[in-house]
């Protein structure tokens, strides 16, 4: 057993959430969101927003049976495969296109065995190695300020009801891990309050991390022209000149490789860890089978086209863990207690 100090359950949260996901989630939303993607974004924020507050509110009735827990099992060991099919092919396209697939992902996810074969405590203080990265990604950023068009904002059109409602569909792929919440949340400290102003505080940081990036792309970017750019971050990143490095998206691409190794390891830690509240003689059998699966599939799904289809699908998945099936567990859970 362990347990979670307030800044260790919100920072666990941030890399689950952000991950793999912030240099790509960008080119998709703003093409169907069109000029809207900035306010769409805006009304997404508000309803992270809601569901983190409803969770802190239901999270003691959100009690998962062992049949449950095997379908989050599932579900997260799917995301985390998703994450490194497209870690995989992001670095054999940008950094190593002789190297074989297979020694990559052998490599990330070898570290992932390693620090799950070490004491929780070790794990749950991985997130903070990420820390001093974020600023460091803002500061990379706003030195593409000079090359923004900021009438790219404009003009809005709200009345077209089926961009907007696209849009927020695929602002969802910013919410995926939030579930996580429901499950570590037993284990902060008591005597650390996590609803009000932390949750604000979190949710702040969340939402002006994506939003800056949403930003950023928008206005640098054409929109017509983003359906040619799928790591829209690198290519912005790629044009910026700076005197101490030669290319600045390739520095930035270690830093999202280290920012993606950690966020696999937290998933492989929510999925061992769960699996043991049922099975607690889980062993590193166990373990080590989980990761080889890791690698064998991740590298099968790295090419273009599976990357883009897991993609397409995996927020259609996350709907249904993220709301429906903690629903249905908090409401079962109340009528058994009636």
């Amino acid at each position: 057993m362990f347990t979670l100090s307030r800044v260790q359950f919100f920072l666990f949260l941030f890399i689950i959430q952000t991950g793999t996901v912030f240099i790509s989630f960008q080119s998709r939303f703003i093409m169907a969101s069109d000029h809207n993607a900035w306010v769409i974004f805006i009304f997404a924020g508000s309803l992270h927003y809601v569901q983190l507050l409803l969770f802190e509110k239901f999270h003691k009735r959100f009690n998962p049976g062992k049949a449950v827990s095997h379908l989050y099992i599932a579900y997260w060991i799917i995301i985390t495969i998703s994450f490194l099919s497209y870690i995989n092919y992001t670095l054999s396209v940008w950094i190593f296109p002789h190297t074989p697939q297979f020694i990559t992902m052998a490599t990330i996810v070898g570290v992932s065995l390693y620090a799950n074969t070490r004491r929780p405590e070790t794990i749950i203080n991985l997130p903070i190695v990420i820390i001093p990265l974020i600023p460091i990604f803002i500061v990379f950023l706003f030195m593409s300020l000079p090359d923004l068009v900021w009438t790219r904002l404009f003009p809005l059109d709200v009345m077209e009801y089926k961009p907007l409602l696209k849009g927020l569909f695929l602002s969802q792929a910013t919410f995926i891990g939030i579930e996580i919440f429901l499950f570590l949340r037993q284990y902060v400290k008591d005597d650390e309050q996590v609803k009000g102003k932390p949750i604000f505080i979190y949710q702040s940081i969340w939402f002006l991390f994506f939003f800056t990036t949403v930003i950023f792309v928008l206005l640098y970017f054409p929109i017509s022209g983003l359906k040619f750019v799928t790591e829209p971050l690198l290519q912005l990143l790629k044009y910026q000149k700076v005197t101490f490095v030669e290319r600045l998206d390739m520095f930035f691409l270690y830093i999202w490789v280290i920012w993606s190794a950690i966020t696999v390891i937290l998933y492989n830690f929510m999925i061992i860890h769960t699996r043991k509240i049922h099975f607690k003689n889980t062993s590193n059998r166990f373990i080590i089978l989980l990761h080889l699966i890791l690698v064998v599939a991740s590298v099968y799904l790295a090419t273009k086209d599976r990357v883009e289809i897991v993609r397409r699908a995996i927020i259609y998945i996350h709907i249904v863990f993220s709301i429906l099936v903690p629903i249905i567990v908090i409401l079962m859970d109340r009528r058994e207690k009636k």
